[in-house]
Order: structure tokens, then C-alpha cells, then sequence
């Protein structure tokens, strides 16, 4: 697991949906998905809920957003 991976999990937990947030990081939709199917696979379980044309979080993707909004705080507060 890294910060780049925290970002992106975040970003799709935000917008609720891989496309529009592949846009805002301006990185290609694939390859958010797989980063965060690597996020996944790392975890052993899935952090969000795929419908058609969005996602919502699951139990551990609760969870994650609560401890990567902590690290990236916390990560933003020692830079400064």
C-alpha cells in the first residue's frame, strides 16, 4: 500500500465513481482500477460496492477512508 493509492482510494470514495475520478487525478480510468484493485487484493477484501455507473463503500472501505484521511493529515501536517 502506498500514499499514491490512498489518494486514488479517496478520490473514488469522494466522487463515487472511477471515471470521474480518474479525470480529477489525471491519471487513466484502467489504471485507477487497478490500483485499486491492487489496494484490494493487499487488504483481502473489497473497499467498495461496483454498481453500473457508480460505487458506494463497504465495511473495510469505511473504515480505510477513516485511517487514510488520518495518515494523509497527519503526512500534510509534518510537511508543514
Amino acid at each position: 500500500m502506498d500514499l499514491d493509492q490512498l489518494r486514488y482510494f479517496l478520490r473514488v470514495a469522494e466522487r463515487q465513481n472511477f471515471t470521474r475520478a480518474a479525470e480529477d487525478l489525471a491519471i487513466s480510468q484502467p489504471a485507477l482500477s487497478r490500483s485499486i484493485q491492487r489496494l484490494e487484493e493487499e487488504l483481502g477484501q473489497p473497499v467498495f460496492e461496483r454498481r453500473t455507473r457508480s460505487v458506494s463503500l463497504t465495511d473495510a472501505g469505511m473504515l480505510l477512508q477513516a485511517r487514510a484521511q488520518q495518515v494523509l493529515t497527519i503526512l500534510e501536517d509534518t510537511k508543514a
